[in-house]
């Protein structure tokens, strides 16, 4: 790879506190400041169906709960009117459990949620819907730097399913443009997912029975292991309103790390096509909804987004939207990075584009 990461993939999510200092100069694009009025701004009606962005902040460092500004951020109006003037309308933005709610079958933290309420009323005066949950992997640290699974001895479920009942009463009056996602990319929970997952969409539907939710799928979510792991994932709602979630990246081990080149890979331009094949085919025999809200490929090898393109027109074809990985501030040299340098748009944008509902006064940057 090019330079060294500021940020790995898996761990998303990972910071090094210097990348703020390095990258604190980053030059603003003139459509970064783009009013939401010059777009369209109608409501989305099916955002799962969309192609959005992931801009990352509030999970940063997650080995701790951190410090606002130092270890973690939000995103603030410039970076998403940058996203909004290229047409992206759905933005996935993940928090840390730990941080909103410092302690199990607690208050929420007052702060944290001020942030999160504050972001939600931002996203939607840019005519966007955000999509938001822990980014934990079904785990939450009680103690910093020792995650534990959800439905252990020290995190029962009754605690995951109690944070989305006070989220959902904190925003109960939000309606249209927020959809919770249930959680980050379960892994190795040993079959008890789909128990933990209906446990918070009952918790919510106690609440809130109008907003739309995703589910993700456990096994890190991939789509290409999907049948491995989630092939009787079904979560019960009574109203309806559940999005069946994969994400999927298309290295040699799927992580999304690139840690060897495209031809070192072996990779070929279909490779994308087949490892969403398994999550699309089990959308389509059970009529489920879905949408892949991670993917991602280096901006140092043109051939790279040959394969991205073929991937996000399989999921158009399949009414199968998503979700780029990512934007943010704090990448530094990332090499998925779809943050703009030097005044000008990272090549990623020139696919990624294809699929978004550009602004019509806008030009390519």
């Amino acid at each position: 790879m090019r330079g060294a990461y500021c940020l790995s993939r898996r761990d998303a999510t990972l910071m090094l506190a210097s990348c703020l200092a390095a990258i604190s100069g980053r030059g603003a694009i003139a459509a970064s400041s783009l009013d939401a009025s010059a777009c369209e701004t109608s409501l989305v009606a099916e955002p799962w169906t969309e192609f959005g962005i992931n801009i990352v902040g509030p999970a940063l460092s997650p080995g701790r709960r951190g410090k606002y500004g130092k270890d973690y951020i939000y995103p603030d109006e410039q970076i998403l009117g940058y996203y909004r003037s290229k047409g992206f309308r759905v933005v996935r933005v993940t928090f840390l459990w730990e941080r909103m709610q410092p302690s199990l079958l607690s208050e929420l933290d007052s702060e944290e949620l001020g942030r999160l309420h504050a972001l939600a009323e931002a996203v939607r005066r840019h005519g966007m819907v955000l999509v938001s949950g822990p980014h934990n992997y079904a785990r939450y640290a009680v103690n910093d730097g020792q995650p534990e699974l959800i439905g252990s001895a020290a995190v029962p479920t009754a605690a995951f399913a109690d944070l989305w009942r006070r989220l959902s009463r904190a925003f109960v009056s939000v309606k249209d443009n927020l959809i919770f996602t249930l959680m980050n990319e379960p892994h190795d929970t040993a079959g008890t997912w789909p128990s933990i997952a209906q446990s918070a969409v009952d918790a919510i539907r106690q609440v809130d029975r109008q907003r739309w939710l995703y589910v993700p799928g456990d096994g890190w979510s991939s789509a290409r292991s999907w049948s491995q792991y989630n092939q009787g994932l079904t979560v019960s709602d009574p109203s309806d309103r559940i999005v069946y979630v994969a994400h999927q990246y298309f290295d040699q081990s799927g992580k999304g790390s690139y840690d060897n080149s495209y031809d070192a890979d072996g990779t070929n331009p279909e490779i994308g096509v087949d490892r969403l094949n398994p999550f699309l085919a089990w959308l389509r025999e059970r009529g489920f909804r879905g949408t892949v809200t991670e993917y991602g490929v280096p901006n140092d090898d043109p051939r790279w987004l040959v394969v991205l393109d073929k991937a996000l027109s399989a999921l158009k074809q399949a009414n199968v939207g998503g979700a780029y990985w990512a934007g943010g501030p704090w990448w530094g040299d990332y090499p998925l990075s779809s943050e703009p340098r030097g005044g000008h748009d990272a090549p990623v944008m020139g696919v990624l584009t294809r699929y978004t509902q550009r602004c019509s006064s806008m030009q390519p940057g």
